[in-house]
């Protein structure tokens, strides 16, 4: 409560004039106890916060865009086919391919339980040569066979050795049944192998 300026009659506060001497009163509470609000504030709704939902759904549309241009350049081409698989012959010299060959024609002859001589000789009959000749060489592998299908065993694991290798021919002679068999590689397309049929009656 305060007093009236004007008569000093005690009021309430939300008197707006004076019932006493009728002076215009500022009003300090409403009727119902609270602090009055000013009517320039009472119309007005409380302040929000900015609104981020736009600028959310710009972002997930920019991403759905730009993974759609990836999965349909290049960058997506790779991702789908994934790490390229070296080949690892690529990393060998033909030196070492050869050592490989004639170190898997050794272990061919002893698991099958044959013994065998190997003859290096330049490719086409230009004659003799060795493991270390600088060219294209062809290999014979004399021995005896206790079954014609063992020859596979010899010929089989060097044959994707033999590009790499400078390797384009190998002979399987089988003494005992008087049996040859050749198996041969292009240069320079090393996929067009093929195995000649036996050039020798058994």
């Amino acid at each position: 409560m305060y007093d009236c300026p004007a008569c000093r009659v005690p009021l309430h506060g939300f008197e707006e004039v004076c019932p006493s001497c009728g002076t215009k009163q500022k009003v300090r509470i409403t009727e119902g106890g609270g602090k009055r609000t000013s009517a320039l504030f009472a119309g007005q709704q409380k302040a929000k916060g900015p609104n981020y939902m736009p600028v959310l759904v710009i972002i997930l549309i920019g991403g759905i865009l730009v993974f759609w241009l990836a999965q349909s350049s290049w960058v997506g081409q790779v991702m789908r086919r994934g790490p390229v698989q070296e080949d690892p012959l690529e990393k060998i010299t033909p030196m070492q391919a050869r050592q490989m060959v004639a170190s898997k024609i050794n272990e061919s002859l002893t698991a099958i339980g044959a013994k065998g001589t190997v003859t290096w000789a330049q490719h086409g009959g230009g004659g003799p040569a060795d493991i270390n000749f600088n060219g294209p060489v062809e290999i014979t592998v004399e021995t005896q066979l206790s079954d014609p299908q063992l020859r596979f065993q010899i010929m089989d694991p060097i044959k994707d050795l033999m590009y790499k290798a400078q390797v384009l021919s190998i002979v399987v002679k089988d003494t005992k049944k008087n049996a040859t068999w050749t198996r041969n590689v292009s240069m320079p397309a090393a996929s067009q192998q093929g195995e000649s049929a036996p050039s020798a009656q058994e």
